[in-house]
């Protein structure tokens, strides 16, 4: 293949004209690297991905084309619809327990601390004695395919850890009236606290289809991210409601809400307990 400066990456990706949900793989265009078979692309409606994995190789990133996920998903036909979502559809394999992975005990200080700092039912996690996480589960029909390690340690990296990567998004509850959320622990404060909704934590930095399809399943949707994403509460309004067709309302925070502020809480819990009622 032909090498290129990495300043001429993105034209690299260009002229692979890769469609929406297509992959490409091949050496690291990078003269610096040229990696063999190091270097992918996907194109993940509207993004274009691209890293190579050779160790030392700092080539990768994200090159958006401008359009969101769901103005892209409205230009799509059936046929690229379907394509799509072909990953989406398809069974996750049962996440492999990691041997120290455990179920929590008294005796694990660090774990304890961190739970009843938050306020979290112990019966949603485990813990990492290896590395020192609170670990939460991420189950999808039931079987877990993912889990999120949250550090407890002083002065660990990373803060958050993926066990598998295969999952998008964690939830937890019963309800049919969905809340998103920024993070885990959030997540779990939430349906603790209101016991009749969903939670949702997005696990990453945008939504792609496997979010859309999921809170397609709700009744209502709430998002209630952080007094600092009001750019990303505007989007993810905008994207859920094109895609979905759920109405979704946006909540100004005072605080994250596992901080479980008490105007924060008396809101969602108003909010929630309306859109109950004019069902």
């Amino acid at each position: 293949m032909v090498y290129v400066r990495k300043n001429d990456i993105r034209q690299f990706i260009n002229s692979l004209d890769l469609k929406d949900g297509e992959r490409h793989r091949c050496d690291c265009p990078a003269p610096d690297c040229r990696g063999k078979n190091t270097f992918t692309v996907a194109n993940i409606f509207g993004e274009l991905k691209y890293n190579c994995f050779k160790l030392g190789c700092r080539v990768g990133g994200i090159y958006d084309t401008g359009m969101t996920a769901a103005e892209i998903f409205l230009r799509m036909n059936e046929q690229q619809f379907q394509r799509a979502y072909t990953n989406i559809k398809k069974g996750k394999e049962t996440m492999e327990i990691p041997e120290y992975v455990v179920t929590p005990k008294a005796s694990h200080t660090k774990y304890q601390r961190y739970v009843r700092r938050w306020g979290i039912a112990i019966g949603d996690t485990m813990y990492d004695v290896k590395d020192e996480r609170v670990v939460f589960p991420i189950k999808h029909d039931g079987r877990i395919v993912d889990a999120v390690g949250r550090a407890v340690g002083k002065k660990q990296h990373p803060k958050w850890y993926r066990y598998t990567g295969e999952a998008d998004y964690y939830t937890i509850g019963i309800g049919k009236t969905l809340v998103i959320v920024e993070d885990v622990v959030s997540a779990v404060v939430a349906a603790q606290e209101l016991p009749y909704i969903t939670a949702m934590a997005i696990l990453g930095t945008s939504m792609n289809p496997k979010h859309f399809e999921k809170i397609g399943e709700y009744d209502k949707v709430i998002i209630a991210l952080d007094p600092d994403a009001i750019g990303k509460t505007v989007e993810y309004r905008r994207e859920i409601e094109l895609w979905t067709g759920r109405k979704t309302t946006a909540m100004n925070l005072i605080d994250d809400i596992k901080y479980r502020e008490y105007e924060d809480m008396e809101k969602l819990k108003e909010l929630v307990n309306e859109i109950s009622s004019s069902d």
